[in-house]
């Protein structure tokens, strides 16, 4: 972990990386301690996998991609903190207070075309993870 000061930071933000941490718990912790007295934490982080564009629009390849364990809220990964509570659970034993968590519904761009958007769902994110586990040569199929 960063060795953050003690008490040093009025704010910490995370853009969608908190999902990632090996040990949520320390590392809200570690962050927590780092805050001043009334400190304050944005941090995003993915909600449930259902609805969620950048898993929604890979399935719809489910039959060229290993779906299989993949995307349950709970696991490890972008969905480790998508359970109802997770992270403002984590945050409160933390040591944080008046904790609110709540649901943002944000939709993207992802490309101005079909294949713009199919090469940025699958060059980056889920997309690239499940396209790597695929079988060798699946690829050029996934993509057309």
């Amino acid at each position: 972990m960063h060795p953050f000061p003690r008490g040093s930071f009025d704010l910490a933000i995370s853009r969608f990386g908190i999902m990632f941490f090996a040990d949520p718990a320390a590392a809200f912790a570690h962050i927590a301690a780092a805050l001043r007295p009334g400190g304050r934490v944005a941090l995003p982080a993915a909600a449930e996998p259902q609805g969620n564009q950048w898993l929604t629009a890979p399935a719809a390849l489910g039959d060229l991609l290993p779906l299989e364990g993949f995307g349950k809220a709970g696991g490890p990964g972008m969905f480790s903190l998508a359970g109802p509570g997770a992270a403002a659970s984590l945050l409160r034993r933390a040591g944080l207070h008046e904790v609110r968590a709540g649901r943002v519904a944000a939709y993207g761009t992802w490309g101005r075309d079909a294949e713009q958007a199919g090469g940025c769902l699958l060059d980056c994110g889920p997309g690239r993870h499940l396209l790597a586990g695929a079988h060798a040569g699946t690829a050029p199929g996934v993509r057309r």
